[in-house]
C-alpha cells in the first residue's frame, strides 16, 4: 500500500501572479481577497443554487469528467464548465473519475492554484503513471487531508482503483472516510467481476480499519440499480444508497447519457454513478445536477449529497 501526500501553495505565488498578468498591487488586493474571504469561492453560484441542507455539515459530489483520450474529446471548453459546477455548488469532497493529465493540468490554474481546491490522491501508485484519473478534490477552507492512498483493482492501470483519503473538519474535528472508484464496465465480463469483487474487499477491509470513523464511498461503478451486482455490493459491504437515505430527494435521473445530449430527468436506466454511505452518515438531500450546462461538459451529470456525521 502506497502512501502519497501533498502540501498546497500559498494563493497567488510570485509566479503566478506574473503569469496571470496582474500589477504588484493588484495582485496584492486580490491575494488579500483570496486568502481572507471564504465566500469567494461561491461567488459565481448561481441565485438558484441550493446551499447545504439544513443540519447537514458537510457536501459531497461524485463527478465522471469524461476522459479527453477515450472519448476524443478535447478538455478545452469542458474545464471551464466542470470548474464551474465545482464552484458553483462548492462540494466539501468532489470524487473525480477519468481525470487524465490533461484534466489535472487544466483544472490545476482554475480551482488549486487560487485554492479553491486542493487534490488528494492525485499520483497513482501504478508503475508508469504520474496522474490518478480517479481523484479527488476537496475544499482546504472546510478540510484538512489526514491521510491519502490507492489501492489497485488492476496492476498497471491508473483508472481501475480505489483512492481513498482521510479528512478531519476544521469546524469540529470529526474525521471521516472518502473513498472513490472506477471499475471496468459491465461489458468487460469476467474484469467487471474480479474488480468488483476487490473492490467489495477492499471497502471490509477500510471498515475495519477505520473502524468508528464514518466511511463514504464514491464513484462510477457502471453499476446500475437494477442490477444484483448493485445490491450485493451494498448487502456484503453494510453501506447504504445515499440516495434512498436522503430526507429529501430532489432528483434520481441517469447519470450517464449518450454525449452530446441532454440528460433525460424521466430516464432511471443507467444510474451507474453512486454515493454509498455507512450507517453512521445521515443525509439530508441528494440529486443529480443536470444545470450549469453539464450536457456540454461529459457524458456523465454529477451527483450530490448534504450528510451529516453523526
Amino acid at each position: 500500500m502506497t502512501e502519497y501526500r501533498y502540501t498546497m501553495k500559498n494563493p497567488l505565488s510570485s509566479k503566478q501572479i506574473s503569469r496571470f498578468g496582474f500589477a504588484r498591487p493588484a495582485a496584492l488586493v486580490l491575494a488579500l481577497v483570496l486568502l481572507f474571504s471564504p465566500l469567494c469561492a461561491a461567488e459565481t453560484a448561481d441565485a438558484d443554487t441550493p446551499a447545504p441542507a439544513e443540519g447537514a455539515g458537510l457536501r459531497v459530489m461524485s463527478y465522471n469528467i469524461m476522459h479527453p483520450d477515450w472519448s476524443r474529446v478535447p478538455v478545452k471548453g469542458r474545464d471551464e464548465i466542470v470548474a464551474g459546477i465545482l464552484r458553483a455548488y462548492m462540494p466539501d469532497v468532489a470524487a473525480i473519475q477519468e481525470a487524465g493529465a490533461k484534466w489535472h493540468k487544466a483544472l490545476i490554474p482554475l480551482l488549486m492554484d487560487n485554492g479553491i481546491y486542493a487534490p488528494a490522491c492525485r499520483q497513482s501508485n501504478a508503475d508508469g503513471y504520474i496522474y490518478c484519473t480517479t481523484t479527488f478534490l476537496y475544499n482546504p477552507r472546510t478540510l484538512r487531508l489526514e491521510e491519502e492512498y490507492i489501492l489497485d483493482l488492476e496492476r498497471k492501470n491508473a483508472t481501475r482503483v480505489l483512492a481513498v483519503a482521510v479528512f478531519e473538519s476544521l469546524r469540529d474535528g470529526t474525521r471521516f472516510v472518502a473513498a472513490n472508484t472506477h471499475p471496468a464496465p459491465r461489458e468487460d465480463g469476467d474484469k467487471y467481476e474480479r474488480n468488483m469483487a476487490d473492490l467489495t474487499a477492499f471497502i471490509r477491509d477500510l471498515m475495519r480499519k477505520y473502524a468508528g470513523l464514518p466511511v463514504i464511498v464514491m464513484g462510477d461503478f457502471n453499476t446500475p440499480e437494477q442490477s444484483e451486482m448493485y445490491s450485493r455490493f451494498m448487502r456484503e459491504t453494510g453501506l447504504a444508497d445515499a440516495k434512498y437515505e436522503a430526507d429529501t430527494l430532489v432528483r434520481s435521473c441517469s447519470t450517464w447519457f449518450g454525449y452530446p445530449g441532454v440528460p433525460d430527468e424521466e430516464d432511471t436506466s443507467a444510474c451507474i454513478d453512486h454515493i454509498f454511505v455507512s450507517g453512521d452518515i445521515g443525509v439530508a438531500r441528494f440529486d443529480a445536477v443536470v444545470d450549469h450546462d453539464v450536457s456540454d461538459a461529459s457524458d456523465h451529470i454529477p451527483i450530490l449529497a448534504d450528510i451529516s456525521l453523526k
